[in-house]
């Protein structure tokens, strides 16, 4: 009998420190108008009562357009820190022409993380988001619901980076909103200067004539920027509960944008999100901004989302 117990308890450690992998559905049919949907990867229904939902977690991929992994890695967060049964996680698809789609299925261009339209029913990505965000605190189907955060990495971060300055104040009032920057390419400046590589903010001299257009500046947004103003987009952007996720191993060009406009704003990404934001605090004292180092991490989603760092923003 004892040897019995032996075996039992030793088939128990071995099982204990497996690491299963986390099964993660089908994505679901989100409709955006009666002829439009996108896929979205979520953990409870979307249209199904749920009281014990207290907050939720929308996560947008990056270039791979790997909405389920995305979505693998905020749920494996949240079961980290035992929130998982009242914390609803969506994962959005943004599919480009290349990707397979369903009849129906709204696709982009590579665009979609400025807020460009979609083909066909010309849907702003950004919009996609906005409805989200309603569907969730506005049917009744999570009546406990206090808090929506909204992180990106990479290509995602560069999505969250404009999405929270052009953005409509929610419609439910008491719904507080974060907004989660992570490691993206590159930034909305709020007006010409850039940094001059040396002690100062400067306009900088010829040689890069779109620098200042959007999505690197203000200049020509596209429809869903340029229903706001200027003023507006720096008033909303610094009035809100936004911050930059930097891993400070991010110093590599893999995926890196390396446009004239980009590097203007610094030479990887690590020193361009340092650079984001001391120009705004030093142009906007004010702003709400806050910045978040993680020590050791590169360019890794997995990584971001499952840092300290980031469960603490989404998580409590």
């Amino acid at each position: 009998m004892e040897t019995f117990f032996k075996i039992l308890l030793w088939f128990g450690l071995i099982f204990s420190s497996f690491s299963w992998p986390l099964e993660v559905q089908p994505p679901i049919d989100f409709d955006v108008n009666s002829q439009s949907k996108l896929k979205v990867y979520v953990n409870f229904p979307l249209k199904v009562v749920n009281p014990k939902i207290e907050r939720a977690v929308i996560v947008v991929h990056g270039v791979a357009r790997n909405a389920d992994e995305y979505f693998s890695y905020a749920l494996k967060s949240a079961m980290q820190e035992g929130v998982e049964n009242e914390t609803l996680i969506i994962a959005p698809h943004f599919k480009i022409d290349s990707d397979s789609k369903e009849f129906n299925e709204l696709y982009w261009s590579e665009s979609w993380k400025f807020g460009d339209k979609s083909h066909g029913d010309r849907v702003s990505s950004y919009e996609i988001i906005d409805k989200l965000i309603t569907e969730i605190s506005s049917n009744g189907h999570f009546p406990s619901l206090k808090k929506v955060t909204l992180i990106g990495h990479s290509a995602g971060g560069q999505f969250v980076a404009r999405y929270s300055a052009g953005s409509l104040p929610p419609t439910h009032s008491q719904l507080k909103l974060t907004y989660v920057i992570a490691n993206p390419s590159s930034y909305l400046y709020f007006g010409p200067e850039r940094w001059d590589g040396e002690k100062s903010f400067a306009i900088p001299d010829a040689g890069c004539p779109e620098y200042d257009v959007y999505p690197y500046g203000l200049n020509h947004p596209n429809s869903y920027m340029g229903q706001t103003s200027s003023q507006e987009l720096q008033k909303r952007f610094n009035s809100r509960d936004i911050f930059l996720l930097l891993g400070n191993q991010d110093t590599l060009t893999e995926y890196l944008d390396m446009s004239c406009e980009a590097n203007l704003q610094g030479k990887n990404r690590w020193e361009r999100g340092l650079t984001y934001y001391r120009f705004i605090k030093s142009y906007f004292p004010e702003s709400h901004l806050q910045w978040r180092e993680v020590p050791g991490i590169g360019h890794s989603g997995e990584e971001m989302i499952q840092s300290s760092q980031a469960k603490s923003l989404l998580f409590h």
